[in-house]
């Protein structure tokens, strides 16, 4: 039980299965966590793709994203040198699962395995690094308050 240390409302998006680019893989998410005595929004989209790592963490980029409650997850990053766009959405309703709350293990997390998701990368020059997509991608959205879309932003500015 993670308790009080897992954030109290989260997202994610991941996918390793891209139609046209083989090599390509997404982890990106990003949640409401206690940090001491504060609470703070954070997030991240880490690619990997062709022997490089992408990183867009909030120490070397700006992150934004715009998450429903179910069927849509987008997410926008930029640093120095790349910018990135992540846009995933379903139809399907999703399995409800068990997730750690400070009340122990409850039915606070829903995700799929079958989302579709599309990831754009440029790089500072705003050529096009890759482009693809994929009906493979793992999505979810846990804990609450899930019954507004939550869109929010954190690292820094460029």
């Amino acid at each position: 039980n993670w308790g009080g240390a897992f954030p109290s409302k989260w997202f994610w998006m991941n996918c390793n299965a891209f139609e046209n680019a083989p090599d390509l893989a997404l982890t990106a998410g990003g949640g409401r966590r206690g940090v001491l005595w504060w609470m703070e929004s954070v997030a991240m989209i880490g690619i990997h793709y062709q022997g490089q790592f992408y990183e867009f963490v909030p120490w070397n980029a700006e992150v934004n994203w715009v998450i429903r409650p179910w069927g849509y997850w987008r997410m926008d990053a930029r640093n120095q040198n790349y910018r990135v766009t992540v846009t995933g959405t379903t139809d399907l309703p999703g399995t409800p699962l068990r997730a750690p709350t400070i009340d122990g293990m409850q039915f606070v997390c829903r995700d799929t395995m079958q989302g579709q998701v599309t990831v754009e990368l440029w790089d500072r020059a705003e050529r096009l690094i890759v482009r693809a997509t994929s009906d493979l991608c793992g999505l979810e959205t846990g804990g609450s308050p899930w019954d507004e879309t939550w869109a929010a932003g954190c690292g820094l500015n460029f």
